[in-house]
């Protein structure tokens, strides 16, 4: 039986692509940075790629094709927490022969489950919601009689979208900024696609342009080790087949348990083998026992036979400046920042890059820490992120970087650092706005400390001049000046020449990161 799942992913994908500007327009801060709609559609484009043109033997195949394009093409929160709704709905569907009324309400349940259990704590007001709203319509209408379809699908897509216009009764951030949840909208209009391709309907694209779209295929073209590679077979398997497939799961990476009759066939990687194989020892007769130190493998590839580093980092940046010094301190840099969130898959090349056995991943941007956080499941390499959320942050965390030491105590000392900082950052609005009690003009600069707005002001030097005033009035015995490319050096002197005024006995350094659309950022230790 031929699977073909193009369509509907098609469908979805138009739909957000027709409303993305909207749903970008609705973000809280007026901040140059990467869009809730943009990451969505993104991650909508990866699983479109993977199914355009291609036909599935089996409803499970295509379900864990597209659930594993779309973490693979995630990008930002909104991005990542779409592809769990994905994940979810293909757990449902891969048990299906055809997508009926029921199917449909299942689906939506299994998307809502998956979105929760994703976030470590969930937040009412927000996508998250709107699926569940979406989820519970639809389980209603097939409990209230004999629902088609195309009733079903309306159903989700109207509680949808009524559960968007309630999202700022829920979330005050919302309220007053006087919007609603962009990604809750964006999961709406997912559901508008959908609705529109069970109903024979068609969505109005815009004309297609060529975007730079990641290659995803050779994500794994070049695996790095971690741990043991270990293979068995467990003949005369005594016992249930699920609990042991769960258990190695958890117990290693790049996991196979194929079972045949009472044969099991297992392939895990693991940095305790001994303990895996005692535990399967413990079902059955164990034969072709193959066990390979892969990370001895790799390490005797190292030119003129020196090990590669055991620790590795990997870290978003943007500016020339910015990467010579990331370079410099012996990180792998991924252009990633304001305005261009790189997805799970370029990160996961980027680890695969670094050669290490074990990587640090430094986000230096809040909207590429979820994105960040998903890696693991794509890389052998054991991943470790330190969510720095400005590039500034993530030079200082490199300062505890040592790429021979013992990786959990490298990574634990970077933490320390990311938690001990107070960082700040400068840019520009792009639009008119009110966040609490303040007007925010278009064009106004505006200023940020840990996330939060403290400034507006009409020049980057004073703004910059607020925000190191808090600073130092908490106390620091150094300030970080990192220069983007779009302040000039006579404000930076200004800016200078303001901070001495302040506190003339404080050590204060200034790098010309290059970073574009934050003209400077600024952290304090």
């Amino acid at each position: 039986m031929a699977i073909e799942v193009a369509h509907m992913v098609a469908a979805a994908h138009a739909a957000v692509k027709a409303q993305v500007a909207r749903i970008n327009d609705l973000n809280v801060y007026p901040v140059p940075d990467g869009d809730t709609g943009t990451n969505m559609l993104l991650t909508l484009e990866s699983v479109l790629n993977e199914t355009t043109g291609r036909s599935y033997d089996s409803p499970e195949q295509a379900s864990r094709a597209c659930a594993r394009a779309a973490l693979m093409g995630a990008r930002g929160n909104s991005g990542v927490i779409l592809s769990q709704m994905i994940r979810g709905a293909c757990e449902v569907l891969e048990d299906r022969d055809s997508l009926d009324a029921e199917t449909f309400a299942a689906g939506l349940d299994g998307a809502r489950e998956r979105a929760y259990a994703s976030v470590r704590e969930p937040v009412e007001g927000t996508m998250l919601t709107v699926i569940k709203h979406a989820a519970l319509a639809a389980r209603e209408t097939i409990e209230g009689g004999d629902a088609d379809l195309p009733s079903v699908a309306r159903a989700g897509r109207l509680a949808a979208h009524d559960s968007v216009r309630r999202t700022p009764e829920l979330l005050a951030v919302l309220r007053e900024a006087g919007v609603v949840d962009a990604g809750g909208l964006g999961v709406a209009v997912v559901l508008d696609g959908l609705y529109a391709c069970v109903t024979g309907q068609e969505i109005e694209a815009p004309e297609a342009v060529e975007d730079d779209v990641p290659d995803l295929e050779a994500i794994h073209a070049q695996e790095e080790a971690w741990g043991y590679c270990t293979e068995f077979l467990v003949d005369g398997f005594d016992g249930d087949v699920e609990e042991f497939r769960e258990h190695v799961y958890g117990s290693g990476r790049s996991v196979f348990v194929v079972a045949d009759d009472d044969v099991l066939k297992v392939h895990v990687h693991t940095q305790d083998p001994g303990a895996a194989l005692s535990y399967a020892g413990g079902f059955g007769r164990l034969a072709g026992v193959k066990v390979d130190d892969m990370e001895a493998q790799v390490r005797s590839r190292g030119p003129g036979g020196r090990p590669v580093a055991r620790l590795g980092v990997v870290a978003a940046s943007r500016g020339e400046g910015n990467r010579a010094i990331f370079e410099q301190m012996g990180a792998v840099v991924i252009e990633g920042g304001q305005g261009e969130n790189p997805s799970a898959a370029d990160l996961a090349r980027a680890v695969d890059k670094a050669g290490a056995s074990a990587v640090v991943l430094l986000p230096n941007n809040k909207n590429i820490v979820p994105t960040a956080e998903q890696v693991d499941e794509l890389v052998e390499a054991r991943t470790h992120v330190v969510p720095t959320t400005n590039i500034a942050a993530g030079l200082a965390v490199m300062v505890g970087y040592d790429a021979e030491g013992e990786p959990d105590e490298v990574v634990e000392e970077m933490c320390e650092i990311s938690d001990s900082l107070r960082v700040a950052e400068v840019t520009r609005s792009v639009r008119d706005a009110r966040i609490g009690d303040r007007e925010v003009p278009e064009g106004a600069y505006i200023g940020f400390i840990g996330g939060e707005l403290v400034a507006v002001e009409s020049g980057a030097s004073d703004t910059a001049l607020v925000l190191a005033r808090k600073i130092v009035g908490a106390g620091a015995d150094v300030l970080t000046l990192l220069k983007g490319e779009e302040l000039a050096d006579a404000e930076l002197e200004a800016i200078l020449d303001g901070i001495r005024d302040l506190d003339d006995l404080i050590e204060v350094e200034v790098r010309d990161g290059g970073q574009p659309l934050y003209p400077l950022q600024m952290v304090a230790e």
